[in-house]
């Protein structure tokens, strides 16, 4: 009897860590489970909705330590590029500083992309009309005192260097620039609630290293203040 009930524990011991593992897997390689802190995505998304997020789809993100503590992104091949419409998770890109791109992995948000690369967006802001053309990887673009400041985040991100207009002159580190050849493509991301969200209309275009996901759908859901369960919105697609 006392031999049965061990292998009972033992069986379920050993089947609990086989799932356990399973899980381990599916989190690097399959899927991301991220929560969402705030309404900048409603409708969509709220405030307490648990998402998961498809790593397959722009595929899973191999880092490497590299110099000046920036690290270098290798991306496995994925199912597809991330397209217009995606509801997309990032690492934010200036959770340090807001003047200088760093990839860090302590902040993910999640907007929806609004513009792929080789694109060129427009938006209107207090009565102001903006708009910018966003990079692919080869893309080689004028820089010049007009457009500089829309690219040198961007550009200081992938060199290194700092991008400074001394007069008409345009300089990367010490050395005059006329155009800039650009090693990323860049995405533009906006909240669904578009006048209560902090998104690339206000800090620019997102590298594609800085992509970790695709959602899918919502795990779970919980309201924030009342701490009631969400259950229509469990399981629900993206």
């Amino acid at each position: 009897m006392f031999r049965r009930i061990l292998k009972k524990i033992g069986k379920s011991l050993l089947a609990l860590f086989v799932l356990f593992q399973c899980y381990v897997l599916a989190r690097l390689y399959l899927f991301a489970s991220c929560v969402i802190p705030t309404y900048s995505m409603a409708p969509t998304l709220l405030g307490g909705d648990y998402i998961i997020a498809s790593l397959r789809i722009p595929g899973r993100r191999i880092w490497e330590e590299g110099s000046c503590g920036r690290p270098i992104i290798h991306r496995e091949e994925g199912i597809r590029r991330v397209r217009k419409g995606d509801v997309v998770v990032f690492n934010f890109p200036y959770f340090s500083d807001p003047n200088k791109m760093k990839l860090e992995s302590k902040l993910y948000y999640c907007k929806r992309c609004i513009a792929i690369p080789g694109e060129t967006y427009e938006w209107e802001w207090h009565s102001k009309n903006f708009q910018v053309y966003l990079p692919c990887s080869g893309d080689e673009l004028t820089i010049d005192s007009l457009n500089y400041k829309d690219y040198r985040k961007c550009i200081e991100y992938e060199t290194g260097n700092s991008l400074v207009r001394s007069g008409n002159v345009i300089l990367l580190g010490d050395s005059v620039i006329h155009s800039y050849r650009f090693c990323q493509n860049y995405y533009f991301m906006r909240g669904d609630n578009a006048a209560d969200s902090y998104d690339s209309r206000f800090w620019g275009m997102l590298p594609e290293d800085f992509i970790l996901g695709v959602g899918r759908f919502i795990w779970f859901s919980r309201d924030k203040k009342s701490g009631k369960f969400r259950w229509k919105r469990m399981l629900r697609k993206i």
